[in-house]
């Protein structure tokens, strides 16, 4: 078993973590385009519900998770490096156990408090139809609570054993599995059995716990290839397991501290979707047009920049197992290395593609979401994209402090990142309109990244300066790609308003032009060369073939 584990230990950090990204980009892909038929088939008279629903969900769904799934990664990733399989197979008991429990009680709350829930929900003017309707799709929501938490123990379980594809694959097959039943079961009740249109929604809540169970069913399958060496290894091991309560508050130490960071990282959009439209009314806006920017920036905008920041997720769930197994063996060398590699990594890809979400905010958001509100909307998506790429690292930073024993310090840099949110979103709001609305989010991104990565420099000497340089490339590289696009407008060659099946034609050469200047510069400024590890001509073949290195070892 040790040189099953030997192999996954040599196994590319970058390449893991760059898989991990990959499910969870297909996985925000299929999510960005179902919105629309959905929409259709339930009628937006009935999204309020399904959005509704969801708000809780996701709230309680943190809580009885706990931070955990991150907890269990770091855990195994532990006691694996130990050899300590019995210790292992007691984590995944032991976690599936804690989820379990927690994700029924969550499950039993929702369902019996969604009467009194649906009625806060809805307000004083709700009729009774509407409440009845609420309600029921809160009970059926409640069946994920189970559900959902139990595919992160399995999750959890596989990412400490470095499995990303495994993990990534699992994803793709939860969110398939859930927006194919959400569109086909909905499809089905509303066209084919003539049912209420509310009956769509129901479906689509349904679907949740359908993709989850489908990803418990991979899993499950899995296991009974991959499971068998660990549990002979376990049976092979004479020392003696950890002690059940000791890891039981091994557990809870790593994911507490997830879950409130969890919450904070949330704390943006709680305070504009708190003092939005206040502040903005204050200040001359009409009420219907600060209603609109608010939906634009919250919604529009939030799901065009969840592409680059699947980065900051894949990248904050690889990281765990590599550097806690560094941290384990005392092997600062091999940490310092894992934390510059990700940083460049992150950067060589985010940066080029936040910087041409922002040249072409505009065609991007008409292709995506037609020409309504254009003006309004290629601000924000402009603001949005370079908020995209401090929110991409944010997370990252955050794993990186949790996984480092920084947890404290952690947690009071994400807390001083919320005051200056709070602190500079009237001042902003007033001088600059609804862009401070995102520029304070940009600041207290900001102020958490350096905080962090000076904790981490002063702790563990990693220096950042061949990482500033190589950034210092990649913009210029992206100014370099900016100039493709100016001649591209030069020569008259601009993004139709009119036709959305052009724009997409016409944008695709848009970005196929800046993508093959940004590589071009960046390959002769020796970029993926240094970040990689890998030759000018071994680059572009993999590049050609569609696959990034994987960060061969020097």
């Amino acid at each position: 078993m040790s040189e099953d584990r030997g192999k996954k230990v040599r196994q590319s950090f970058i390449a893991g973590s760059l898989t991990s990204s990959a499910g969870i980009f297909l996985s925000k892909a299929i999510g960005l385009f179902y919105v629309v038929p959905f929409t259709a088939i339930a009628g937006q008279e009935n999204m309020v519900f399904y959005t509704s629903a969801y708000n809780y969900y996701n709230v309680l769904l943190q809580i009885c998770s706990a931070g955990l799934p991150y907890a269990i990664a770091a855990v195994v990733a532990k006691y694996a490096n130990q050899d300590d399989w019995k210790t292992v197979l007691l984590v995944r008991k032991l976690s599936a156990g804690i989820l379990g429990v927690s994700g029924f009680l969550m499950m039993f709350f929702f369902a019996v408090f969604s009467g009194s829930l649906s009625r806060a929900s809805l307000g004083a003017g709700a009729t009774p139809l509407d409440i009845s309707q609420m309600r029921t799709t809160y009970v059926i929501l409640s069946l994920a609570l189970f559900l959902v938490p139990l595919l992160y123990s399995y999750r959890g379980f596989y990412q400490g054993l470095k499995e990303l594809k495994t993990y990534a694959a699992s994803q793709v097959i939860e969110q398939f599995g859930r927006v194919f039943s959400l569109l086909g079961l909905g499809a089905i009740a509303v066209y084919i059995l003539h049912l209420d249109r509310i009956w769509a929604v129901y479906m689509a809540v349904l679907a949740t716990s359908i993709g989850a169970g489908m990803a418990m069913i991979y899993y499950i399958r899995y296991d009974r290839t991959h499971i068998g060496p660990i549990h002979r290894a376990a049976r092979a091991q004479t020392a003696q397991t950890m002690n059940l309560k000791d890891l039981s508050m091994e557990l809870f130490a790593f994911g507490v501290p997830y879950l409130i960071a969890s919450f904070f990282g949330n704390s943006q959009a709680l305070v504009n979707t708190r003092f939005f439209i206040p502040v903005s009314t204050q200040f001359g806006m009409p009420y219907d047009t600060a209603k609109t920017l608010l939906s634009i920036i919250q919604l529009q905008c939030d799901k065009l920049t969840s592409i680059p920041q699947v980065l900051g997720i894949g990248f904050s769930a690889g990281i765990v197992p590599y550097m806690t197994i560094a941290l384990e063996n005392h092997d600062k060398k091999e940490l310092q290395k894992n934390i510059r590699e990700c940083l460049d990594t992150v950067l060589f890809i985010g940066v080029p593609v936040c910087f041409a979400m922002w040249a072409l905010a505009r065609p991007i958001y008409f292709l995506m979401y037609g020409g309504n509100n254009l003006d309004y909307a290629e601000g924000a998506l402009q603001w949005s994209s370079l908020l995209a790429l401090a929110t991409t690292i944010t997370p990252i930073c955050s794993s990186m402090m949790m996984t480092l024993h920084l947890r404290k310090e952690s947690m009071v840099y994400l807390f001083v990142g919320f005051l200056i949110k709070c602190a500079t979103f009237y001042p902003l709001m007033r001088y600059t309109g609804y862009a401070g609305a995102i520029s304070s989010s940009v600041l207290c991104s900001l102020a958490i990244i350096y905080l962090s990565l000076a904790k981490i420099s002063n702790k563990f000497d990693v220096n950042y300066m061949q990482t500033l340089r190589r950034l210092a490339k990649m913009i210029l590289c992206c100014f370099c790609m900016n100039g493709g696009f100016a001649i591209l407008k030069l020569i008259g060659f601009t993004v139709s308003e009119t036709s959305r099946g052009l724009a997409l034609v016409q944008l695709a050469v848009y970005g196929i032009v800046g993508m093959v200047i940004y590589f071009g510069t960046s390959s002769l400024m020796k970029l993926p060369q240094s970040i990689f590890h890998v030759s000018q001509r071994q680059f572009l073949l993999h590049l050609f073939r569609g696959k990034i290195p994987s960060g061969r070892r020097k």
